[in-house]
Protein backbone atom coordinates (compact mmCIF):
# COMPACT_ATOMS: atom_id res chain seq x y z
CA UNK A 1 0.00 0.00 0.00
CA UNK A 2 1.65 3.58 -0.86
CA UNK A 3 0.84 6.78 0.85
CA UNK A 4 1.42 10.22 0.13
CA UNK A 5 0.60 11.66 3.07
CA UNK A 6 2.05 11.05 6.46
CA UNK A 7 -1.93 11.69 8.11
CA UNK A 8 -3.05 8.82 6.12
CA UNK A 9 -0.81 6.12 7.55
CA UNK A 10 -3.04 3.65 9.82
CA UNK A 11 -1.66 3.80 13.21
CA UNK A 12 -1.22 1.17 15.80
CA UNK A 13 -3.79 0.91 18.65
CA UNK A 14 -2.40 3.31 21.05
CA UNK A 15 -2.69 2.44 24.96
CA UNK A 16 -4.92 4.08 27.40
CA UNK A 17 -3.33 7.04 29.01
CA UNK A 18 -3.09 5.00 32.51
CA UNK A 19 0.01 3.99 34.00
CA UNK A 20 2.10 3.24 36.68
CA UNK A 21 5.68 2.35 38.20
CA UNK A 22 5.98 -0.96 40.26
CA UNK A 23 8.97 -1.77 42.19
CA UNK A 24 9.66 -5.58 41.49
CA UNK A 25 9.60 -5.86 45.13
CA UNK A 26 5.63 -4.60 45.01
CA UNK A 27 4.54 -6.95 42.12
CA UNK A 28 2.55 -9.79 44.30
CA UNK A 29 0.90 -7.32 46.10
CA UNK A 30 0.29 -5.24 42.76
CA UNK A 31 -1.01 -8.33 41.43
CA UNK A 32 -3.37 -9.25 44.02
CA UNK A 33 -4.99 -5.45 44.48
CA UNK A 34 -5.79 -6.07 40.52
CA UNK A 35 -7.22 -9.45 41.08
CA UNK A 36 -9.08 -8.06 44.14
CA UNK A 37 -10.40 -4.91 42.14
CA UNK A 38 -11.77 -7.36 39.46
CA UNK A 39 -13.75 -9.36 41.91
CA UNK A 40 -11.16 -11.86 43.47
CA UNK A 41 -12.54 -14.48 40.71
CA UNK A 42 -9.13 -15.19 38.90
CA UNK A 43 -9.93 -12.14 36.45
CA UNK A 44 -6.41 -11.05 36.33
CA UNK A 45 -5.07 -13.86 33.15
CA UNK A 46 -1.72 -13.19 33.49
CA UNK A 47 -1.22 -16.15 30.69
CA UNK A 48 -4.47 -15.01 27.73
CA UNK A 49 -4.25 -17.77 25.26
CA UNK A 50 -2.78 -15.61 22.67
CA UNK A 51 0.56 -15.30 24.28
CA UNK A 52 3.43 -17.34 23.22
CA UNK A 53 4.51 -19.69 25.99
CA UNK A 54 7.17 -19.51 28.55
CA UNK A 55 10.00 -19.58 26.20
CA UNK A 56 12.80 -17.43 27.98
CA UNK A 57 15.20 -20.24 29.14
CA UNK A 58 16.61 -19.29 33.07
CA UNK A 59 20.02 -18.23 31.61
CA UNK A 60 17.90 -15.31 30.03
CA UNK A 61 15.48 -14.47 32.53
CA UNK A 62 18.96 -14.13 35.01
CA UNK A 63 20.90 -12.29 31.89
CA UNK A 64 17.55 -9.71 31.73
CA UNK A 65 17.28 -9.44 35.67
CA UNK A 66 20.74 -8.88 35.96
CA UNK A 67 20.69 -6.07 33.09
CA UNK A 68 18.11 -4.44 35.46
CA UNK A 69 20.39 -4.51 38.25
CA UNK A 70 23.06 -3.25 36.39
CA UNK A 71 20.76 0.02 35.26
CA UNK A 72 19.30 -0.92 32.30
CA UNK A 73 16.40 1.00 31.45
CA UNK A 74 15.08 -0.52 28.26
CA UNK A 75 12.82 -3.14 28.24
CA UNK A 76 10.93 -2.41 31.22
CA UNK A 77 6.92 -1.72 30.00
CA UNK A 78 4.26 -4.11 30.52
CA UNK A 79 1.09 -3.96 28.74
CA UNK A 80 -2.00 -4.61 29.87
CA UNK A 81 -5.81 -4.09 28.97
CA UNK A 82 -9.26 -4.13 31.25
CA UNK A 83 -12.20 -3.32 29.12
CA UNK A 84 -13.45 -1.64 31.59
CA UNK A 85 -10.50 0.14 33.57
CA UNK A 86 -12.01 3.76 34.31
CA UNK A 87 -15.02 2.38 34.69
CA UNK A 88 -16.99 -0.37 36.85
CA UNK A 89 -13.78 -2.75 36.22
CA UNK A 90 -15.79 -5.56 35.58
CA UNK A 91 -14.21 -8.08 33.22
CA UNK A 92 -10.76 -9.99 32.82
CA UNK A 93 -7.46 -7.92 33.01
CA UNK A 94 -5.21 -9.40 30.06
CA UNK A 95 -1.22 -9.34 30.39
CA UNK A 96 -0.92 -8.74 26.38
CA UNK A 97 2.80 -7.79 26.59
CA UNK A 98 5.65 -8.33 28.89
CA UNK A 99 5.10 -11.98 29.98
CA UNK A 100 8.55 -12.88 29.46
CA UNK A 101 10.19 -9.81 31.67
CA UNK A 102 7.28 -10.39 34.64
CA UNK A 103 7.65 -13.85 34.92
CA UNK A 104 11.42 -13.19 35.10
CA UNK A 105 11.31 -10.87 37.99
CA UNK A 106 8.45 -12.66 39.98
CA UNK A 107 10.70 -15.92 40.20
CA UNK A 108 13.97 -13.65 40.81
CA UNK A 109 11.56 -11.82 43.82
CA UNK A 110 10.22 -15.69 44.76
CA UNK A 111 14.01 -16.60 45.21
CA UNK A 112 13.92 -19.33 42.39
CA UNK A 113 16.39 -18.01 40.54
CA UNK A 114 20.20 -16.56 41.59
CA UNK A 115 21.61 -13.19 39.80
CA UNK A 116 25.27 -12.47 40.43
CA UNK A 117 25.79 -15.88 42.75
CA UNK A 118 22.78 -14.59 45.10
CA UNK A 119 19.35 -15.35 45.80
CA UNK A 120 16.77 -12.04 46.14
CA UNK A 121 16.82 -12.95 49.79
CA UNK A 122 21.01 -12.72 50.12
CA UNK A 123 20.97 -9.40 49.37
CA UNK A 124 21.56 -7.24 52.07
CA UNK A 125 19.81 -3.55 51.00
CA UNK A 126 16.89 -2.40 49.49
CA UNK A 127 16.14 -2.80 45.51
CA UNK A 128 17.73 0.27 43.58
CA UNK A 129 14.18 2.38 42.82
CA UNK A 130 14.75 1.60 39.03
CA UNK A 131 14.07 -1.94 39.43
CA UNK A 132 10.64 -1.63 38.45
CA UNK A 133 8.90 -2.21 35.61
CA UNK A 134 6.08 0.90 34.18
CA UNK A 135 3.14 -0.60 33.54
CA UNK A 136 0.60 0.35 31.45
CA UNK A 137 -3.51 -0.69 30.86
CA UNK A 138 -5.43 -0.02 27.80
CA UNK A 139 -9.07 -0.77 27.61
CA UNK A 140 -9.97 -1.75 24.51
CA UNK A 141 -13.32 -3.25 24.53
CA UNK A 142 -13.35 -6.41 21.91
CA UNK A 143 -11.18 -9.10 21.82
CA UNK A 144 -10.34 -8.33 18.17
CA UNK A 145 -8.69 -5.17 19.37
CA UNK A 146 -6.90 -6.60 21.40
CA UNK A 147 -5.45 -9.21 19.91
CA UNK A 148 -4.64 -6.80 16.73
CA UNK A 149 -2.93 -4.68 19.75
CA UNK A 150 -0.82 -7.93 20.48
CA UNK A 151 -0.01 -8.16 16.58
CA UNK A 152 0.95 -4.87 16.25
CA UNK A 153 2.89 -4.85 19.58
CA UNK A 154 4.67 -8.40 18.57
CA UNK A 155 5.28 -8.34 14.64
CA UNK A 156 8.02 -6.24 13.96
CA UNK A 157 10.54 -8.06 16.36
CA UNK A 158 13.30 -10.31 15.39
CA UNK A 159 15.61 -11.48 18.29
CA UNK A 160 18.88 -11.69 18.04
CA UNK A 161 20.75 -14.97 17.25
CA UNK A 162 23.32 -16.12 19.32
CA UNK A 163 25.86 -16.06 16.51
CA UNK A 164 24.92 -12.22 16.11
CA UNK A 165 25.98 -11.29 19.97
CA UNK A 166 28.64 -13.69 19.98
CA UNK A 167 30.39 -11.68 16.83
CA UNK A 168 29.65 -8.24 19.03
CA UNK A 169 31.06 -9.68 21.98
CA UNK A 170 34.35 -10.82 19.65
CA UNK A 171 34.55 -7.06 18.14
CA UNK A 172 34.37 -5.75 22.34
CA UNK A 173 37.07 -8.49 23.57
CA UNK A 174 39.13 -7.20 20.14
CA UNK A 175 38.66 -3.47 21.22
CA UNK A 176 39.67 -4.50 24.83
CA UNK A 177 42.86 -6.04 23.53
CA UNK A 178 43.89 -3.30 21.71
CA UNK A 179 43.62 -0.94 24.68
Amino acid sequence: MKFTKFRDIPQFTRSAGYHVDVSWDALESWIARQDDKAGGDGSLELDPDFQRAHVWTEDQQIRYIEFVLRGGHSSKEIYFNHPNWMGSLKGVMELVDGKQRFEAARKFMRNEISVFGSLYRDFTDHLPLQVSFSINVNNLKTRAEVLQWYIDLNAGGVAHTDDEISKVRAMLADCENTH
